[in-house]
């Protein structure tokens, strides 16, 4: 992570190698266990073309991550497992709702917005070196989905709630398959050259939707007095994560120092291009009558775009023990909001006998984004403003048997 994330020619460590390059389990001589966190503190503001702006919470998310990795001594194979955080997609802010939802005149006040697409993979690895410059490897994970979502929601594609406002607590979460692929070359002692590939990742999530929709209703008019507020529905998020392919190559350019480079390719379009979200048993009988079934699908728009990400790092081992390390990446925001674009790197890593420890800091730099005209229906959040930057803090601790 402190290297800009160039990690794919350099895959250290059981960590490394299940999260970056699984050929990299080929560099291990000894069994080793990995355990840490990586935490994520997102800060910004966000102003509507009404004027009324809001504010990003600070507070910081954070998930496990850990790796072990033991080589079959007399073959040619390493086995690992891995617990790798792969996707972290949240969003906390506190703003005052801007009217929308059908009449134009819909408000649920102050609000405390919340979303999250969380993904964590679990996985088994396996390489195996092929001559004592090249090594392949794979593995078999298993990627659990969370998802939340707690705003005011207006239904984007549904034939008869289309454009109609509501408070919604939605929370989903699931299981799915995914694999990895790596190739690992020294062609000779000072470089190494490294391949990966990961999957495509479809998961079906499952959980409960429930909410209220009293002030689009009021808004509506004295015709609906009598129409119940509540509901509640059992839900249904079909999340697709993007394929990813890495490229790098890493250069030990002279005694204690090393430095790397990376490109990422990232398969968004085929991935966060529509979320689907289905509903079913509602028990509403009002509003179930007026949608014709006790089922309702809506689909949200996405339309994020295939990126490339540049990254670079450098290393220097200051002493057999102590290293300190730098990095820097770059990624055009595949979506047209503030998600940061530049991001630097600092980190240090400290080895004695068996035990290491490496800590890192990620500044995602802060981007402001003006959205023209938004494609969410109602065009609440069109002519708006955004400025978000988020920071990370990473801590992992190896032990070599």
């Amino acid at each position: 992570m402190s290297m800009g994330g160039a990690d794919v020619a350099t895959p250290l460590g059981s960590q490394a190698a299940m999260g970056a390059n699984p050929a990299g389990l080929s560099l291990l001589t000894a069994p080793e266990a990995d355990a840490g966190f990586i935490g994520a503190s997102a800060y910004g503001h966000f102003d509507s073309k009404t004027g009324q702006g809001g504010t990003l919470s600070t507070a910081m998310d954070m998930a496990p991550e850990g790796a072990v990795a033991v080589p079959l001594h007399s073959t040619p194979f390493t086995i690992g497992f891995g617990v790798v955080p792969q996707t972290g997609l949240s969003a906390h802010w506190n703003y005052r709702d801007p009217p929308g939802g059908l009449g134009g005149a819909t408000s649920y006040g102050y609000q405390r917005d919340n979303s999250e697409i969380e993904e964590i993979r679990f996985a088994l690895g396996l390489s195996a070196t092929l001559t004592s410059r090249l090594s392949i490897g794979g593995s078999f994970g298993l990627a659990y989905n969370e998802n939340l979502l707690q705003t005011p929601y207006i239904f984007q594609s549904q034939r008869v709630l289309r454009g109609f406002k509501t408070l919604l607590d939605l929370s989903t979460s699931g299981w799915g398959p995914d694999g990895t692929a790596g190739v690992l070359y020294t062609p000779i002692d000072t470089v190494s050259l490294g391949l990966s590939y990961q999957s495509r990742t479809l998961i079906k999530t499952y959980g409960d939707a429930s909410g209220n929709a009293a002030a689009q209703l009021n808004a509506l008019g004295p015709a609906f007095d009598g129409v119940r507020r509540d509901f509640h529905y059992s839900a249904q998020v079909d999340n697709v994560f993007p394929q990813i392919v890495s490229g790098g190559v890493a250069w030990k350019f002279h005694p204690g120092w090393e430095a790397s480079a990376q490109v990422d390719w990232t398969g968004w379009s085929n991935a966060f291009d529509t979320l689907p979200v289905k509903l079913t048993h509602g028990n509403n009988a009002q509003v179930n009558g007026l949608a014709g079934s006790n089922a309702l699908q809506d689909n949200i728009p996405l339309r994020w775009k295939d990126r490339f990400t540049y990254r670079l790092g450098v290393e220097d081992a200051i002493t057999p023990s102590f290293s300190l390390r730098c990095g820097y990446s770059y990624s055009k925001s595949p979506v047209p909001g503030a998600i940061p674009e530049n991001s630097l790197y600092a980190g240090a890593g400290y080895r004695w006998r068996w035990l290491e420890v490496d800590l890192a800091y990620e500044w995602d730099i802060p981007i402001t984004r003006r959205v023209g005209t938004s494609e969410l229906l109602d065009g609440e959040y069109s002519d708006s403003t955004v400025r978000a930057g988020i920071q990370w803090l990473g801590l992992t601790t190896s032990i070599r048997f």
